[in-house]
């Protein structure tokens, strides 16, 4: 039996403190944020709501909260309000009694509520905070501890995703009054319009998990208020399904394809119904049936049998979408002297029926839970989104420009001596593992993940290391050419390769306009991101400092060129923090890059193994493995996974 789905929502906006700002935006944020979790045909919540009430009520809410949930239970607690800082730099949440100068027992302590997180049986815990955070200590007296909240790292630990509205101090006390408009309304107002207009679900699979969620809101936030920026981490087994997009329709791209009067793509829709059969829940599954029915009913017999094959594949009539049951209601809790939200009346609990669409009957499909078997296969929703413009671009782009730097190896690179790319030191080796290994395995990637975006991610990533390789190429020829005393020109092959470098960067500015790359990433704070952007920069003066080889200053200033680029790449990558398909595009793109550089050393070693250029070689060949080690250093997650982005 599936666990059940329970939110407790803690508002706070009245204060016995005078110097605590009365908040405007909490009353409506909560109350909003109430009523779309625990509309069951939206997200199927049992909520419990406190408003306004004192630390030692909310306290003990969120105690039983936490001790009453079951192993496979989904938990979600969201608060909104003031967030106080000691001058230890100690994280409180304020509730109605809370005074500042007690802050340790009149407020929630974070240290408490991570300690009963890290109590709860729950697998699957969600903590969502929308704080306008501040010091809770005297004008010109210092804190102790450094001036972010840096909430993230405290509520690490392993079944919980944490998100915060920011992280940043916005507004601080002067005497013994608070300064600053103190509204948090922006985070919660996308968070509800997100869920309730079913615009977070960014995969289109008539599902919300917590990844498209915070990627949706997140983008929004930033566009409204750039200073704000929300945080998320994340340490759960499989995906959290939030809520269902009620408005969920096909697709776009496959109802002009089910409706184009061209049999091959009315054909091409049925594998992309398929998959949506599979991934999709039962709202989207009987749609796609419809759709699938009507295909079998085409004019074209390659449609008809198609449409029919993939009917007899998902086993129509003998295996029926599953129903889930309803939760059932639980009163809101509100006892506050203050104004508060309107108690809601208890309900009988909910059964599940065989006549109501399971749409408007119960919560979502648990993820640890039993799962139908045809949306078993359901990927999580960072690596599971199909960006369907990706997807039909990417192939034939990098088709295209493998062609072009096919041919551009039998045409004249330098036209005055007759010099084809193998005469300029680019070998046919040296051209396999730069251009023609990657390529074909970018395609394969995109071919094989059917443009599920990790697969999108990684095979960007590797064309965006082959255009660093080019432009390496592209500016060594050119700056050798601009040299009066070398006399040489740029033949047909060298523009060839200009077009080939251009395809390719068309390519990745297809793949980062999709939403997980778009995200914006800010500067890491690990240890681990300070030692990978200092092995990054340190590779980075080596290729300085490192003199050519005067025996061939071409083609060092081609492995320098590539070699700067690379740290330029790296630098990045290592010190920002990244979401995971962010992550996985910028060390394709590194890794790329820093295999080619060392398979170039490690030719030329195997060519001469010693004499002039054997120390240079060996130069290269580490200069090319640290910046990489570098970026992989700086993204590395020894606890949690943490995306800003």
């Amino acid at each position: 039996m599936p666990g059940a789905r329970k939110a407790l929502v803690v508002a706070t906006y009245a204060y016995s403190d005078g110097g605590l700002k009365r908040l405007t935006a909490p009353q409506h944020d909560a109350e909003s944020f109430a009523s779309v979790l625990e509309d069951p045909a939206i997200a199927g919540f049992d909520v419990t709501m406190l408003v306004n009430e004192p630390h030692y009520v909310v306290g003990e809410a969120i105690a039983d909260f936490y001790a009453g949930a079951r192993s496979d239970d989904l938990t979600l607690l969201y608060f909104t309000g003031h967030g106080l800082k000691d001058d230890e730099g100690r994280l409180y949440l304020a509730m109605t009694n809370t005074r500042r100068e007690a802050l340790m027992f009149t407020a929630i302590s974070g240290a408490q509520l991570n300690d009963a997180m890290d109590a709860s049986r729950s697998r699957r815990k969600v903590l969502i905070l929308d704080c306008c955070y501040s010091g809770a200590f005297p004008a010109g007296r210092s804190a102790k501890a450094d001036e972010g909240v840096q909430t993230l790292e405290r509520f690490q630990g392993k079944g919980r995703a944490v998100l915060t509205a920011s992280d940043a101090t916005q507004y601080a006390f002067e005497g013994d009054d608070l300064r600053g408009s103190g509204t948090s309304s922006v985070f919660t107002r996308h968070l509800v319009e997100a869920i309730s207009s079913g615009a977070a679900d960014l995969d289109e699979d008539g599902d919300i998990a917590l990844d498209e969620l915070y990627s949706y809101v997140y983008e929004r936030v930033v566009a409204e208020m750039p200073q704000q920026r929300p945080k998320k981490q994340e340490d759960v087994d499989g995906r959290i399904l939030v809520a269902r997009n009620v408005n969920w329709t096909l697709p776009s791209y496959l109802q002009h394809a089910i409706d184009s009067p061209i049999a091959a793509q009315r054909l091409s829709a049925v594998d992309e119904l398929g998959h949506l059969h599979r991934v999709g829940n039962e709202v989207v599954r009987a749609a796609v049936l419809g759709r699938l029915r009507a295909l079998a009913a085409d004019d074209s017999r390659s449609v008809s049998s198609g449409a029919t094959a993939m009917l007899e594949r998902i086993g129509t009539g003998t295996q029926p979408p599953d129903t889930v049951p309803a939760p059932r209601q639980v009163p809101v809790v509100d006892t506050a002297p203050a104004p508060a939200v309107p108690a809601r009346a208890p309900s009988a609990p909910s059964l599940p029926s065989p006549e109501v669409p399971a749409r408007t009957r119960g919560p979502l499909p648990d993820a640890d839970g039993p799962v139908p078997s045809d949306v078993r296969e359901s990927p999580p929703a960072e690596h599971g989104s199909r960006p369907s413009v990706a997807t039909r671009t990417l192939p034939p782009i990098l088709l295209v420009a493998g062609v072009l730097l096919t041919v551009s190896r039998f045409l004249v690179f330098e036209p005055s001596n007759d010099y084809h790319a193998i005469d300029m030191g680019w070998s046919t080796a040296g051209w396999v593992v730069q251009v023609l290994l990657p390529l074909l395995a970018a395609l394969g990637v995109l071919l094989a993940g059917r443009g599920w975006t990790a697969h999108v991610a990684l095979a960007a990533g590797v064309s965006a290391g082959v255009l660093l390789n080019l432009i390496g190429q592209l500016s060594m020829a050119a700056a050798v050419t601009l040299d009066p005393d070398v006399g040489y020109a740029l033949g047909p092959a060298w523009w060839l390769i200009l077009v080939a470098a251009l395809v390719l960067a068309g390519a990745v500015v297809v793949a980062v306009s999709m939403p997980a790359l778009r995200a914006h990433a800010g500067i890491g704070r690990r240890r681990w991101a300070l030692f990978g952007g200092a092995l990054v920069v340190a590779a980075a003066v080596g290729w300085l400092l490192v003199g050519p080889v005067s025996t061939d200053f071409g083609w060092w200033l081609h492995l320098r060129i590539a070699g700067l680029l690379l740290t330029a790449a790296c630098l990045p990558v290592a010190v920002l923090d990244l979401a995971p398909a962010q992550r996985l595009f910028g060390l394709a793109a590194v890794t790329t890059t820093g295999i080619w550089l060392a398979a170039s050393a490690v030719e030329g070693l195997a060519v001469q193994p010693s004499g002039s250029q054997s120390g240079p070689l060996l130069v290269t060949l580490v200069l090319a493995l640290v910046p990489v080690g570098g970026a992989y250093l700086g993204q590395a997650r020894p606890r949690g996974r943490t995306a800003p982005g």
